[in-house]
């Protein structure tokens, strides 16, 4: 799931059409509605995903680490979801910062070399017990590390992002 705006659809003082839409794996669109004007994706989450089956994965930015769309989601669609943790939920982000990561036994390293610049990503991921992180139905947590250098200018960036999935 996911939204933009289109291409195009701004004139004058109107402003652009912003779409929100549930994709495939594959990328084809299942569904999509326009958010209305001055209006925002989280109030869309329900109407766009409600006529859709039940039983599906759902993954989503940060925009969408709502404890609402998580009960929806497990509770009225039965789906699953996988969600990206940054710094929009700071309460969120610091109770999976403290997890204890060094414990994980699922690990996966990569190395990539491609479009000027080299990538390693390193995956780690735990199953949450007791008191986790502050959203309805968390039972596991990933955490992606990914160093990103630009072959042409040697620049390096680095970037933590931690992912819950609710099974």
């Amino acid at each position: 799931m996911d939204g933009r705006n289109a291409r195009g659809s701004r004139h004058g003082g109107t402003p652009a059409a912003h779409l929100l839409a549930a994709v495939t794996g594959t990328g084809q669109a299942v569904t999509q509605l326009r958010v209305p004007d001055r209006g925002n994706e989280i109030a869309c989450f329900t109407a766009l995903l409600d006529p859709l089956y039940t039983g599906l994965v759902m993954t989503a930015d940060a925009l969408h680490i709502q404890r609402n769309h998580a009960t929806f989601l497990v509770e009225s669609k039965q789906a699953h979801y996988l969600l990206t943790v940054e710094g929009n939920r700071p309460r969120l982000h610091a109770a999976l910062r403290v997890l204890p990561w060094t414990q994980c036994a699922a690990v996966r390293h990569d190395r990539e070399a491609g479009h000027d610049r080299r990538e390693t990503r390193s995956v780690r991921a735990l199953t949450v017990t007791g008191p986790g992180p502050d959203l309805p139905h968390v039972v596991q947590a990933a955490k992606i590390l990914r160093h990103r250098t630009d072959t042409k200018n040697g620049k390096t960036t680095r970037q933590t992002l931690y992912a819950i999935p609710d099974t």
